[in-house]
């Protein structure tokens, strides 16, 4: 995605990375062109960046929320911001700290089973994959699941210190 041609401006909906780059790029350009406060005007533009999945999943959006940047931008943050695919052990990271600020924002922290309904909804992919296998004990227990999240999806670079 080359954020300074507007043509090359592209959402996939692969995952929370190119989500996240995609909504920063797409204020740069609105910012770019003198049409940061026009709502509607960033939400067509969105529209034509659509591909794949995403495409899919915003010709499902209803017309109001296609049509306002503001809303689409939330419902894309909603849909795509915490999902899981099993990429690196960056975006395990990630994942672990979205699912518990969730549970924070909704006064869960201390609700198991919500927690793992909400971090099971946000799987895709390869860590999707990954969780059916799981024996039911740690598919059941977010601090099991966590931990093991975290093994399979290792960091790849050693800085840091070392877990022991």
């Amino acid at each position: 995605m080359d954020e300074k041609d507007p043509d090359q401006l592209q959402f996939r909906g692969q995952d929370a990375t190119e989500c996240k780059n995609f909504v920063a790029a797409l204020l740069k350009l609105a910012f770019a062109q003198g049409k940061q406060r026009d709502d509607q005007w960033i939400a067509d533009f969105a529209a034509t960046c659509m591909a794949d999945d995403a495409l899919v999943w915003w010709s499902a959006l209803d017309e109001v929320v296609q049509g306002s940047w503001k809303l689409l931008r939330q419902a894309m943050l909603l849909e795509y911001g915490s999902r899981f695919c099993g990429g690196s052990g960056e975006e395990a990271e990630n994942f672990v700290r979205a699912v518990y600020h969730n549970a924070i924002d909704e006064g869960k922290r201390k609700d198991n089973e919500w927690i793992i309904a909400y971090a099971e909804s946000c799987l895709a992919g390869e860590a999707l994959r990954w969780y059916a296998q799981l024996d039911s004990d740690t598919q059941e227990n977010w601090k099991k699941l966590q931990k093991a999240l975290l093994i399979q999806y290792p960091r790849s670079s050693t800085a840091g210190p070392a877990l022991k």
